[in-house]
């Protein structure tokens, strides 16, 4: 069959790119675009070609080091080649001098970039024209109606709590504010989230505390939704997330219903170390007269009131999903809040395990149950490094079996739509099923956070060799 002077054209033009100061060519007629090396995130356990994958105009692709695939010297890497292989993937390239017809490249050696694929991640050939996509597993199902599930947090060194339902996101306090002039003290001024005008509201200030210092030098904004407004309500920090039975949770003694603040309190929380947390009731804090004239000023809430009907249909058409935000090392990673049953320090004394796989770093009793902690720095191939200062442990149930995954910090909850999620390449790495969505949070620099899948988070073997643990007569004694 004859083939068309333009197609014959492209398909015999050649892209030569520089890899480790050599020239080779690559077909053309696959190549979408040439751009400056984007920002990357990681994908632990990767095969060792793959960078991480990147955000290229909402779509999440893999990058590839083509200096790794060859087995050559890395260079500078400065340019991402964004190829058509099943799907777009990028090679990273130090140059990209020029796009020719097949003379002008014949110094250049021709890359069989399929072979490359093919034996750099280890797939069959019929499996090699592209990268599949993995689907996402359903979310775990509701806690039991008599437990409430609580975002602890403290305000001038008091532990606070909200319903985790109210909550839509907790964030990091951001360092730009923009003050509001003649305000009442307790409204702080106004921030961009999600490109949305966010009232930020002093806690602190609200419960008639002194202003903290920690609102000045990297406090928490925890985002709270009543009748479709919302505030930001900063405090000193995230503690944890609870999960308390309503028995343990009481009414607000008479005596502490007087003087300013008290109102906004709903009921007292028993934690498991004897504490106390103080349960808030949003809809009191909406209804202070400060709040309320700081959200009914709000830009975005003048255009509700403006064409409410198109708004409503708007949030339920792109319906959000709220993630945990962990940190291992320099990068981060997201869990389903669903299957989260709560969030802890790790403690001073944790029981150590004989012969434990090395990711098993001990046991510990969680109110009268033995629960095992699996270190995710070991599990993810973090770099070593300073151990974190407040290391937490996410407490999740994985089938039959609940684990604490311990991790350097957990302080953020963000609410994603799903126009913001895309599924995760499936690269070839069994490492890589750990992962089943991509979420892209809307930050100015493109970066994508790594979705865990809780299901996958233990392999079969890992889930024997723990439950052993656990029935262990040893392990139920243990402290």
């Amino acid at each position: 069959m004859d083939i068309p002077a333009a197609e014959n054209s492209l398909a015999q033009r050649q892209l030569t790119v520089v890899v480790g100061g050599q020239s080779h060519a690559l077909p053309a007629d696959r190549l979408l675009e040439v751009i400056r090396r984007p920002r990357s995130t990681r994908v632990p356990h990767g095969p060792p070609a793959l960078v991480g994958v990147f955000n290229l105009r909402g779509g999440v692709f893999p990058l590839i080091s083509l200096a790794r695939l060859m087995g050559a010297p890395e260079g500078a890497e400065q340019r991402a080649v964004v190829l058509d292989h099943g799907g777009p993937i990028g090679l990273l390239v130090d140059a990209v001098p020029r796009l020719g017809a097949g003379r002008q490249g014949a110094a250049a050696s021709q890359l069989d970039l399929a072979a490359l694929l093919e034996k750099g991640f280890r797939r069959a050939a019929a499996s090699a024209s592209g990268f599949k996509i993995a689907e996402s597993r359903p979310q775990a199902a509701a806690p039991a109606a008599n437990v409430r599930t609580l975002v602890s947090f403290l305000v001038c060194g008091q532990v606070f709590a909200l319903p985790l339902a109210t909550v839509r996101e907790a964030l990091r306090l951001p360092h730009e504010i923009t003050r509001v002039a003649s305000s009442d003290e307790i409204v702080m001024g106004v921030v961009n989230v999600r490109d949305r005008a966010l009232p930020l509201v002093s806690l602190a200030a609200l419960l008639g505390f002194p202003r903290s210092g920690a609102e000045a030098t990297g406090g928490a904004v925890l985002v709270v939704d009543h009748e479709g407004a919302q505030i930001g309500l900063v405090v000193d920090s995230i503690a944890s997330i609870l999960r308390l039975d309503e028995a343990a949770i009481d009414n607000v003694p008479s005596i502490l219903q007087r003087g300013r603040g008290a109102a906004e309190l709903d009921a007292i929380g028993r934690m498991d170390d004897r504490s106390l947390a103080s349960i808030l009731s949003v809809s009191r804090i909406f209804a202070n007269s400060s709040v309320t004239e700081a959200v009914d000023s709000a830009p975005e809430r003048q255009e509700e009131r403006e064409d409410k009907l198109m708004d409503v249909d708007e949030s339920t058409a792109d319906a959000k999903e709220q993630y945990l935000i962990f940190e291992l090392g320099e990068e981060r990673y997201g869990i389903p809040i669903a299957v989260v049953d709560e969030v802890l320090r790790l403690p001073d004394v944790v029981t150590r395990l004989p012969n434990a796989p090395r990711f098993v770093t001990g046991i510990i009793n969680l109110r009268g149950r033995p629960v095992p902690l699996i270190d995710q720095r070991e599990r993810f191939g973090v770099a070593a490094s300073a151990p974190a200062a407040r290391p937490r442990v996410i407490v999740v149930t994985v089938g039959a079996l609940q684990a604490g995954f311990v991790v350097d910090g957990a302080t953020e909850i963000i609410a994603v739509a799903g126009s913001g999620l895309a599924a995760a390449p499936q690269l070839a790495s069994d490492q890589s099923a750990l992962f089943n969505r991509v979420a892209n949070i809307g930050d100015d620099d493109g970066s994508l956070i790594l979705i865990v899948d809780p299901e996958e988070l233990l392999s079969r073997a890992e889930q024997d060799a723990i439950a052993d643990f656990t029935r262990s007569p040893k392990s139920k004694g243990s402290r």
